[in-house]
């Protein structure tokens, strides 16, 4: 009997020390888990960053994109470049006289 007592207290000591090795190795993967969810975090946020500054960029170049189309719509050609300027300086000059005729 007392040698069933030893086995069964061998047997529990294995036992004992297999789930401590096993706990050991499920800490060091959460570990693990946990550093590369963090770096996995930073990383998005620099995407999230890059993505709102390409974003930005997207849109400006769009913009540009749209004065330059507007632009080359208004004047088309070299030539009519200075006939455009001189409507436009024209239409501010209207302008000017009738904020002006406004405020008296």
């Amino acid at each position: 009997m007392w040698d069933n007592w030893v086995t069964m207290a061998s047997e529990l000591h294995e036992r004992l020390e297999r789930l401590q090795r096993k706990s050991a190795v499920l800490v060091e993967k959460y570990q693990a888990l946990l550093s590369q969810s963090s770096q996995t975090a930073a990383q998005l946020t620099e995407s999230a960053a890059e993505n709102a500054r390409l974003q930005a960029q997207v849109e400006r170049l769009e913009q540009e994109n749209r004065y330059l189309r507007m632009a080359h719509t208004v004047a088309p050609s070299p030539d009519s470049i200075a006939q455009t300027r001189a409507m436009i300086s024209k239409l501010v000059r209207d302008i000017d006289r009738c904020i002006s005729q406004l405020n008296t």
